[in-house]
């Protein structure tokens, strides 16, 4: 145990000087080797589906790797003398990811993390053309795109020894890392992988464009399984690509080097809901840069030359040869003026979701059918054996199945589902029935329910009515020395803010009687919205924030924003006060007076507090916690469960607190797996009548220099 504290102890000294010096890339750590332990039992079976998988096939007996051969295994990963709990199985659908006993693996972590990844996998490198696949990742980081870790790595498999390429999944702590909440990362349903000619030709004749979630984790209530409806419907719409930030230009990059990253089963997309936007997540491009065609007289600024090559060679163990180098200095220069920030990126007021051919017309057909019969059940459905197609779709938030029978051209029947059942049908690639002696694939239309509506606030007054259940938009360039005021007269309002405000106060106030509403499942809304008041890429001097009797989860949620503030004032609070994520801010003064939940919530950033007085906090007065750093000069908080808790990487310096009535004064712990413990440091702390002054657990520390 002594061991495991003093290696944390190291990650976090190391983790905070790399987060206090911005020339540091805030990229992971992950060593050039990782050994796998399986037992000898384990081991047998994984070369057993390995040497089956090889000279076995699903469609045409040569070419393909059939999903039965792809089954979880047991295993351990060593990290020095600890090992963490992992399963692994045979990854990719070719043959060319089989080498026995030598394989593409695809890894999961059970309740840990390697180095703050859940989920990986490991390609063998003719699979991804090597050293290539991280030169292309690392250059699409280079150029502001959300890119996968990706490195060179020894692979120790009980023993065998073999290179292969280290790629992260996209998960929820990829896209935390990239500055961006938790959504929906889209991808294609490659079901027909698994059609024979004959059955191909079916589906031709019918609308069986379908996509799936990548990162199934984020399934975790209806909400979520709504704006995961609402992507793959928008994924249908004939202006799909004018949804994509920057997509001209990954197309035209890919086009020219990586054009198997542009084939529709290995595009994927991340769906920004607020916005209704994708960004491009690049994926298995097989990039190709041939020596001596490449022009390499395109300038290229010194420094980003050299930290590039820095880097590359940490990832690869090798040099950036000059074919490599060329290709940089091209993409560098077609990215001149052709890449926009996805917080000046916006749809047209009127959005044009015209969809592409055959999904309106077995739309209307699916909902001529709800509107006039009956719906079906089970039962009845397991007692048919007939060759139809599986349509799933989200209608008046319910998720439904209907089963279009091929013969006739008609729904033949449909039928509600459970939440589980629909999560799968969006989720899981490959899944079907058999139907009469043909595979009955389900395909999924999305959400057939109307989008919350945006409204765009564009004029100069000085006092808005924020009163229909809609998104309102405040987007403002340089707002300076003025006062605006937003009422608030629904409880399903939410408003978002953006811009660069100096000189500004805010305020904002409930004017709803009685706050009621209640929040079923999710944190957010159907935009992924947590705040009544949401400040996004915002720049703050000396702006003032003042909102009272706010019933959404957050009454301010500022992201992704920095800037000084100069006072923050939150009165009477149904939830969480203020909550701030990836974001830089400096706050003068900041007041909380009864918040049912926490007064002030910290997350991904560096945040300075110079004078603190929060009342009546529901659970904590303040928490940070994602390895976030926090100072506070001097602080006051009364009447709450926790005073501060500082968890999962975060570190918390205190000069000066007082608290009084309270449960736990101090709290520092590890709470997600994909973090380490916390630390807090405080010079002089008075805690009065609390039942439990401190508490840490062994991955965190508190420190205190003086106990009045």
């Amino acid at each position: 145990m002594k061991e495991v504290k003093w290696r944390s102890l190291i990650k976090l000294i190391l983790f905070y000087l790399l987060f206090l010096n911005p020339s540091f890339s805030k990229d992971l750590n992950i060593p050039s080797s990782i050994n796998f332990e399986l037992t000898n039992s384990n081991y047998n079976k994984y070369i057993r589906s390995s040497m089956k998988a090889y000279t076995d096939g699903e469609v045409y007996g040569e070419s393909n790797i059939k999903k039965k051969y792809k089954r979880w295994i047991k295993s351990k990963i060593v990290i020095d003398q600890k090992t963490i709990d992992a399963e692994i199985r045979i990854l990719g659908d070719l043959k060319d990811h089989l080498r026995p006993p030598q394989t593409s693996l695809k890894v999961k972590v059970l309740d840990d993390s390697y180095y703050g990844i859940t989920r990986f996998n490991l390609f063998l490198p003719e699979t991804r053309e090597g050293e290539n696949e991280i030169f292309w990742t690392l250059m699409l980081k280079y150029l502001g795109f959300p890119s996968l870790f990706t490195r060179i790595v020894n692979v120790n498999l009980n023993g065998e020894i073999y290179k292969a390429i280290f790629q992260e999944d996209a998960t929820k702590e990829f896209l935390e890392r990239n500055n961006l909440t938790e959504t929906v990362i889209l991808k294609r349903n490659d079901f027909e992988f698994y059609l024979s000619v004959d059955e191909q030709a079916v589906y031709n004749n019918f609308f069986h464009s379908s996509f799936l979630i990548d990162n199934s984790n984020f399934l975790d209530n209806n909400t979520a399984q709504f704006i995961v409806s609402e992507a793959i419907a928008l994924r249908s719409n004939i202006n799909f690509k004018k949804k994509i930030i920057n997509n001209k230009f990954f197309e035209a990059i890919h086009k020219k080097y990586a054009p198997h990253g542009l084939s529709v089963k290995n595009r994927k997309y991340i769906y920004i809901p607020y916005k209704k936007i994708f960004i491009p997540l690049y994926y298995d491009g097989n990039v190709q840069i041939i020596p001596g065609k490449v022009s390499c007289d395109k300038p290229i600024e010194k420094k980003i030359l050299i930290r590039f090559k820095e880097e590359y060679k940490i990832l690869v163990n090798k040099d950036l040869d000059k074919s490599q180098e060329c290709a940089l200095r091209d993409i560098f220069s077609l990215s001149e003026g052709n890449i926009e920030k996805l917080s000046n990126f916006f749809n047209n007021k009127e959005a044009d979701n015209k969809k592409v051919e055959g999904y309106t017309e077995i739309k209307n057909k699916i909902i001529n059918y709800l509107k006039n019969n009956k719906i079906d059940n089970l039962k009845n459905l397991s007692k048919k054996n007939e060759k139809t197609i599986i349509y799933s779709f989200i209608y008046n938030d319910k998720p439904f199945s209907c089963l279009y029978k091929i013969s006739e051209d008609i729904i033949n029947s449909c039928y509600q589902i459970d939440s589980i059942t629909y999560n799968k049908l969006i989720s899981q690639s490959g899944r079907f029935e058999i139907k009469n002696n043909f595979k009955s694939f389900p395909i999924n239309l999305g959400s057939f329910n109307q989008e919350i509506p945006i409204i765009r606030l564009n004029d100069q007054a000085k006092e808005y009515e924020i009163s229909e259940k809609a998104t309102y938009y405040f987007i403002k360039q340089n707002r300076q020395d003025e006062n605006i005021k937003f009422n608030f007269y629904n409880n399903e309002s939410k408003l978002f803010i953006q811009g660069e405000f100096k000189n500004v106060n805010f305020e904002f106030e409930n004017k709803v009687n009685v706050l009621t509403n209640k929040f079923d499942d999710a944190r957010y809304d159907k935009n992924l919205l947590t705040g009544c008041a949401n400040f996004f890429d915002s720049n703050f001097i000396n702006v003032s924030l003042k909102s009272s009797g706010m019933n959404c989860e957050d009454s301010i949620n500022i992201k992704n924003s920095y800037g000084n503030i100069d006072k923050i004032e939150i009165n009477n609070s149904l939830f969480d006060a203020l909550d701030l994520d990836f974001s830089n801010i400096s706050i003068k003064n900041l007041l909380v007076n009864n918040a049912k939940n926490d007064c002030i919530d910290f997350s991904f950033g560096d945040y300075k507090v110079h004078q603190a007085n929060l009342n009546n906090c529901g659970d904590k007065g303040v928490s940070i916690g994602e390895r976030s750093k926090f100072n506070l000069k001097e602080g006051k908080i009364f009447n709450s469960k926790i005073g501060i808790a500082s968890k999962d990487d975060a570190t918390t310096e205190i000069d000066k607190i007082l608290i009084n009535n309270i449960d736990i004064c101090l709290a520092a712990y590890n709470k997600k797996k994909e973090f380490e413990g916390s630390r807090i440091f405080v010079k002089e702390i008075l805690c009065k009548n609390y039942e439990k002054f401190q508490q840490a657990d062994d991955l965190s520390k508190i420190s205190i220099l003086n106990k009045l």
